[in-house]
């Protein structure tokens, strides 16, 4: 994050500065506005990890997916009665093309799991609801060029974007 930019990926101004703090607002680059179809939030993580915006976040669901699958003793800890939800709605038939209400990224349910899964920093920096999710099997890298941090921000727990 650097200073306020006026510019999103898709070309619109910062519309999505109100799922921010006003005081982070200075600290933005930019807002990253992805399509809206239930996926945007596998679509935030897929655009963080620079994966192909058409399918990319198909393989960011597939990856969830073997992750709790793959380490299930782990996840059935980690999330309790929440573990066949997580498991369930990350699940991507190859088919799908939207996301039901049920399938969509939430945090904090997934935020642990996305971060272990990709090895990344999970920023979550919606308005009232800040949170940061680090990996649980290993660390990121220690420096500063190779470690990923992916921001993201919820407007009124109906769309990501990225920040």
């Amino acid at each position: 994050m650097r200073r306020a930019s006026r510019r999103t990926q898709s070309g619109s101004n910062m519309a999505y500065g109100h799922c921010l703090e006003p005081d982070w607002l200075p600290h933005v680059e930019a807002i990253i506005d992805v399509v809206s179809d239930g996926n945007c939030g596998y679509r935030c993580v897929a655009s963080g990890l620079a994966l192909a915006d058409v399918d990319g976040w198909r393989i960011v669901r597939r990856m969830m997916y073997d992750e709790i699958i793959g380490y299930e003793d782990l996840w059935r800890e980690m999330l309790g009665s929440s573990f066949e939800t997580v498991k369930n709605a990350v699940h991507c038939p190859e088919k799908q093309d939207g996301a039901s209400f049920k399938e969509w990224l939430t945090l904090p349910d997934m935020g642990l799991l996305v971060s272990t899964a990709f090895n990344v920093i999970l920023v979550n920096l919606s308005h009232g609801s800040a949170s940061t999710f680090l990996p649980l099997r290993s660390t990121p890298p220690s420096s500063l060029h190779n470690r990923l941090i992916i921001a993201m921000a919820n407007e009124r727990n109906i769309h990501w974007v990225r920040v």
